[in-house]
């Protein structure tokens, strides 16, 4: 935990229109950023993050809002519950994500129960299987602490990726082995 340099953007908007709120707060959500207090989020300190949160802050003036972008340090306790709140926030999206995979299990499951061996659905899992890889990165990508369930989450995203080529093979075997039989 050696991170004690921290980047925080604190902002006023108007009520209305409300879709304004709801852009900064997913904007902030995608960069990893988490709320300390009302309108109070908060981020390691990088030039990367400094740079987002400024283009933030520019987004909040030009919709009629106020935003301070400052730099922070704060004591060890705090810096405790900060990281705390990081690694919590990042978890709750790798449970989401675990869930996913699990859902991925079962339809591979599902489509070797049906017989269902062909290549329109190796390229649906294969789909699927891309967008938990794609989904896993952006998490990943804030994940500043490693939070507890990154390792899972690659392990699990692994066995999907197991689990799709053994899918796959299975469809090649058996398709050419009909392929075979059709030639002769």
């Amino acid at each position: 935990m050696e991170q004690n340099e921290w980047i925080v953007i604190n902002y006023t908007l108007p009520r209305e229109p409300s879709r304004i709120r709801v852009s900064i707060w997913r904007k902030l959500k995608k960069i990893g950023a988490i709320n300390m207090q009302q309108s109070m989020w908060i981020l390691p300190q990088s030039d990367e993050n400094n740079d987002l949160l400024n283009e933030i802050k520019n987004d909040v003036s030009q919709n009629n809002g106020e935003a301070f972008v400052m730099k922070s340090s704060v004591d060890e306790d705090s810096k405790k519950i900060i990281i705390e709140r990081f690694n919590a926030a990042r978890d709750e999206e790798y449970k989401e994500l675990l869930e996913q995979c699990d859902d991925f299990f079962a339809e591979i499951d599902k489509e070797i129960v049906r017989k269902n061996f062909t290549f329109a659905e190796i390229e649906e899992n294969e789909d699927e299987y891309n967008k938990l890889i794609e989904w896993h990165k952006k998490i990943t990508k804030r994940d500043f602490f490693n939070a507890s369930l990154k390792t899972v989450s690659a392990q699990e995203l692994e066995k999907c990726k197991k689990m799709l080529d053994d899918f796959s093979n299975q469809v090649y075997e058996l398709n050419n082995e009909n392929y075979l039989r059709e030639e002769f």
